[in-house]
């Protein structure tokens, strides 16, 4: 768009920048910086090793940045900046840690961590500085996810404190929920979710049902569709299945194992997506029930029922990931080989599915189980296949405050924004617009970014700050740009 249309047309000097994409292959490049959100298994320990008091554990969550500063064939070194985790219950201390540090990750024959901090731990009495090193040095997760702990190095014998992070780089998490939900923290009469509708962890409805599928076709009224699958493709593009059959007016019958788009198209029918697997569809389509687009167009998902395939010569469970390519990538006990359920052998389904570049596996499963090491394990937790829990289901909904008293409200999808995917071309700005009625400004573009976020300065060399929230969208409006502000300059994000 040419500055100086913008500027006769608005009299508001606005600028799109370089447009840059905020995720890389797989480590952040030099200069560039990652979010990171602590995960289930993050805790603070308090102790007193002169007296004897008992041990206090505090489960702990929060973030922190962490900016690339070199790389070299052997070594990686990073700084985490504004550290900010907070651990304790509402019944318990809470305790308050800041501060920053040094991680570098390398080696020649084995991969090393080594981790320093520096900063202060306040528990509502005091407030003192803290110094932290790990003595470990093993990986205890594969890059970009850090897993270690550190101890502190100048704590007293009446208080030291240790720190035990497990950490992703991470924005939010994108999910929807098997059962519908009233949250207090929404507005009314807005204030209903899941059942079909894409959400945040951050507390916000990203798509309802309804938007989710205005363009397929279906009689006006029909909502509260479940998606059973979810991925989201270039340029913001949605796919998902349904739980259930559906006619379209405009594309025919879609079937619960069909692929579809919020842009009104089938992307596949389940007998396109399953035919390379040579599966027995004499009874009807199998069902979508997980999915993952890749890059390359290959499609990893898993089924709604056991299916035998005469091709593979054996039964595929509704827990294994599939691909189009006709391979079985993982079986449901594969996925779940170093979690220790009560009952071996079982197939406990598969419901939703993101698989990061480094290949770890985050998913849910259809039935829940006991865990020999982890305790219940619910149909809704979200799991990773390095044999832990990275969100229990209610800590998801945690920001919805949902009134509706369950244990699990499901997991049916899941997509994750992070900085750790491969970088995408620049996005281009097709339209800027300006409604002199209103004074709003909208910018329109078109990218491969899955996902995008417009922010806004008031000079050319920022500081840039957010103007809205995280959006799969190819158009965001600025609300009275023109009439509050003289000028302003626009910068986009993708993802």
């Amino acid at each position: 768009m040419n500055l100086r249309r913008i500027i006769s047309i608005g009299c508001l000097c606005a600028a799109i920048l370089g447009m840059r994409a905020m995720a890389f292959a797989q480590s952040p490049a030099n200069g560039q910086v990652w979010k990171y959100v602590l995960l289930e298994g993050s805790y603070l320990i308090d102790d007193c090793p002169a007296c004897g008091r008992p041990t206090i554990l505090q489960p702990m969550r929060g973030s922190f940045d962490l900016l690339a500063l070199d790389n070299n064939p052997l070594f990686s070194r990073y700084e985490l900046r504004n550290i900010s985790f907070i651990a304790g219950s509402k019944t318990t201390i809470a305790y308050r840690v800041t501060g920053g540090g040094i991680y570098r990750i390398g080696g020649e024959v084995a991969l090393l961590q080594d981790l320093t901090l520096q900063g202060s731990i306040d528990n509502g009495f005091t407030n003192k500085s803290s110094f932290f090193t790990n003595q470990l040095e093993s990986l205890g997760r594969p890059w970009p996810m850090i897993e270690t702990s550190v101890d502190q190095t100048n704590g007293a014998i009446t208080q030291v404190y240790h720190l035990n992070l497990v950490a992703a780089p991470m924005r939010e998490i994108w999910f929807s929920t098997i059962s519908g939900f009233t949250s207090a923290n929404l507005p009314k009469p807005n204030n209903r979710g899941g059942r079909g509708d894409l959400l945040s962890s951050s507390g916000r409805i990203v798509k309802s049902n309804p938007l989710l599928l205005g363009r397929l076709g279906f009689i006006p009224g029909t909502v509260d569709l479940n998606m059973d699958a979810v991925d989201i493709g270039p340029g913001g593009e949605i796919f998902f299945s349904l739980d259930t059959d559906m006619f379209s007016e405009t594309l025919g019958q879609i079937r619960n194992g069909d692929l579809v788009s919020n842009r009104g198209r089938v992307v596949q029918r389940n007998p396109e997506l399953t035919q390379e697997s040579g599966l027995d569809l004499t009874t009807g389509d199998v069902g979508l029930d997980a999915i993952v687009i890749k890059d390359d167009g290959e499609i990893l998902f898993s089924l709604a029922k056991d299916t035998f395939s005469p091709k593979l010569g054996t039964t595929i469970g509704h827990g294994d990931l599939l691909s189009t390519h006709g391979r079985i990538v993982k079986t449901n006990q594969q996925l779940l080989s170093r979690f220790h359920p009560a009952i071996a052998n079982h197939d406990y389904g598969l419901d939703a599915l993101y698989i990061w570049p480094s290949g770890e596996i985050w998913f849910s499963t259809e039935e829940g189980f006991q865990d020999q090491s982890l305790n219940t394990v619910t149909a809704g937790d979200l799991l990773t296949d390095q044999g832990a829990i990275v969100y229990r289901n209610l800590e998801l909904l945690a920001a919805f405050a949902p009134l509706e008293d369950l244990a699990d409200f499901g997991l049916d999808a899941l997509f994750v924004v992070t900085d750790a995917t491969p970088p995408a071309l620049a996005p281009t700005i097709s339209a800027i617009t300006i409604d002199r009625g209103t004074g709003n400004l909208s910018v329109q573009w078109n990218g491969p970014g899955r996902v995008f976020q417009l922010e806004r300065a008031d000079e050319v060399v920022g500081p840039y700050l957010p103007i809205g929230p995280i959006v799969p969208d190819l158009t965001f409006i600025d609300p009275g740009a023109v009439t509050n502000r003289v000028r302003g300059f626009y910068r986009l994000q993708q993802w």
